[in-house]
């Protein structure tokens, strides 16, 4: 079975080449800038301290883009609750049906579980095979990068990603077969900011399979916003 979540591999494809090109410095920002397009995204609103706005896509998802002080904390820590509400929006993997056919994966390295049904997931950059003798992660044109892990099975996957470079580059997809109770298949995450925040968060929930330009869309706004 395979699980296509392309709008919310946003960091994915730009790991592909075998040499990237460094990042540039990411910058401390007080307000959002929120232009009223971005390629596909059209502005809906703008809290009037700067702090948030959100995007319509032309597919009836949604875009939000935050700004997340850290206080001290762990970037994990402090995205958790956005992870947590995410999870709501897609089917457990009971509800969605999965058996104990479930992969874990950590880039560079094997399971070493065995589960009982093959999983084949691929997204833009990424693509995960996994059988009864075992699992496989590769980037395309390179190598598995450290940073990604990944949490598999029949019926869809959660992914996280951690990006190299200076500062923080934090990704989170979650992706199912089955609609959740809002119609959305895939969501996540993209959070990039300096080490000390605060944090850019674009926030994402489609009902598609295929958002190739809503992906460069976000990633221009947390460029425009924090660098990088």
């Amino acid at each position: 079975m395979a699980v296509s979540a392309s709008l919310l591999a946003l960091p994915l494809a730009s790991c592909a080449p075998p040499h990237p090109a460094p990042h540039q410095p990411l910058k401390t920002i007080a307000r959002l800038t929120c232009p009223q397009t971005q390629g596909d995204l059209t502005l809906k609103s703008v809290a009037a301290d700067g702090q948030s706005c959100a995007y319509a896509p032309d597919d009836g998802g949604e875009v939000s883009l935050q700004l997340l002080p850290l206080g001290g904390k762990d970037p994990a820590a402090v995205l958790a609750p956005i992870e947590d509400s995410l999870a709501a929006e897609i089917p457990s993997r009971s509800d969605a049906g999965a058996g104990d056919g479930n992969v874990k994966i950590n880039a560079n390295e094997d399971s070493g579980s065995h589960g009982k049904n093959k999983v084949d997931i691929d997204l833009p950059g990424i693509h995960i095979h996994a059988n009864d003798d075992g699992a496989s992660l590769a980037h395309a044109g390179g190598p598995a990068k450290s940073g990604v892990q990944i949490d598999a099975g029949d019926n869809g996957a959660r992914i996280h990603i951690s990006e190299p470079g200076e500062g923080v580059r934090l990704s989170y997809i979650l992706a199912s077969d089955k609609p959740g109770p809002n119609g959305y298949k895939a969501v996540g995450y993209e959070a990039r900011g300096p080490s000390a925040g605060p944090l850019v968060v674009a926030v994402i929930k489609t009902q598609s399979d295929d958002h190739d330009a809503m992906r460069h869309d976000i990633r221009a706004l947390l460029k425009m916003n924090v660098g990088g």
